[in-house]
């Protein structure tokens, strides 16, 4: 009877192993592949498959979702030069979202006009992706009318960063275009 405890004691630690290994592999640079019979659904969890960049994820059935109410400089956008803190804001995203399980919570519109889904980004921890990428200066406030519901919140967690030179606001050169809207200065 010892004999079958212990063996079942080893087999639970082998299989907890195995699994924490899972995790930790899906986190590292090998992507699990696309599985496009998993649907895109708000309010429903579903796994980050890859960062792509501070803002932009892509989701384990190879939808993409940009995050609304924030922006972060720019590093992949092929006619854009890469900005001030872009790298740093994409390191962030991946080290928040990368193998982790997220539930998507929609505004008003579903997608942009590139066809990513648009939506407020949230662990399963509670953690509110979006507007912790703002509160330490890894992003600006951007509100995109008609998606502006949390507007006030994420104008309070820029000025609340932009007051500490948090992230960018301590490590760029911040200007706003004849749109009103923040960038940085771009990396030589």
């Amino acid at each position: 009877m010892r004999n079958k405890i212990l063996f079942s004691v080893v087999a639970l630690v082998l299989l907890i192993a195995s699994a924490w290994l899972l995790v930790l592999s899906l986190r590292a640079s090998a992507l699990p592949p696309i599985d496009h019979s998993i649907k895109t659904q708000y309010g429903v969890p579903i796994l980050v498959r890859r960062v792509i960049d501070g803002d932009t994820i892509e989701l384990i059935n190879g939808d993409r979702v940009r995050y609304i109410g924030m922006d972060t400089p720019e590093e992949v956008d092929p006619d854009k030069p890469v900005q001030c803190f872009a790298a740093e804001g994409a390191e962030k995203n991946r080290e928040l979202v990368q193998g982790e399980m997220v539930t998507l919570q929609k505004d008003v519109s579903h997608y942009d006009l590139h066809g990513r889904w648009l939506a407020f980004v949230y662990l399963t921890d509670g953690t509110f992706v979006n507007l912790a990428l703002v509160k330490e200066g890894f992003a600006f406030s951007y509100p995109y009318p008609p998606d502006i519901s949390k507007a006030p919140e994420f104008a309070a967690a820029e000025a609340e960063a932009r007051s500490e030179n948090d992230g960018l606001w301590g490590a760029c050169s911040v200007y706003h275009t004849s749109t009103g809207r923040s960038q940085t200065n771009t990396l030589h």
